[in-house]
């Protein structure tokens, strides 16, 4: 598999209950200066909800598990959301989450804007778009990198890396 998008992924009730939690000015980002060891990309902030074979976070049955369930996870490597503050940085490096061959990597838009994600497969790069409810779905061995928005100041996601079933 190269990767694959699914619309329309959650039910309304869930995204809505997802934004809510996520887009709350109360909710306990963390800023970060890179996406992970290879890249210093700029400041984004995230928020943990599972890492190191456990869980970080009160959202996470509510939230996260019901992803995981969705995308026939047999279990979860981490799980994050990401904000991206579009005036901090404008894309991320080129990289791999994990190694890993037989994990994936699912990446849940939750906002809509002009930003996205670009992969690289094959030295092509295809650029998904930012859509909300729409997750991007691939092998966590496949380079991608973050895009933030020109016309939005705020890109939401959920990043899932999981072993499938």
């Amino acid at each position: 598999m190269s990767y694959k998008t699914i619309n329309n992924f959650l039910d309304k009730k869930q995204l809505s209950a997802t934004q809510s939690i996520i887009f709350d000015l109360e909710f306990p980002w963390r800023r970060r200066k890179e996406l992970n060891d290879n890249c210093n990309n700029g400041i984004y902030f995230t928020y943990g909800f599972y890492n190191n074979m456990e869980i970080n976070s009160p959202y996470f049955m509510d939230i996260i598990k019901p992803i995981l369930e969705k995308l026939n996870s047999m279990a979860p490597i981490q799980v994050r959301s990401n904000m991206f503050i579009s005036k901090l940085f404008k894309k991320s490096a080129f990289h791999v989450d994990y190694e890993d061959t037989k994990s994936k990597t699912a990446i849940l838009y939750l906002n809509t804007c002009d930003g996205g994600t670009e992969i690289k497969i094959n030295n092509k790069v295809k650029f998904i778009k930012a859509v909300e409810n729409k997750i991007l779905i691939f092998d966590t061995n496949t380079l991608h990198r973050a895009i933030t928005s020109i016309e939005s100041p705020i890109r939401y996601i959920i990043n899932l890396n999981y072993y499938e079933r």
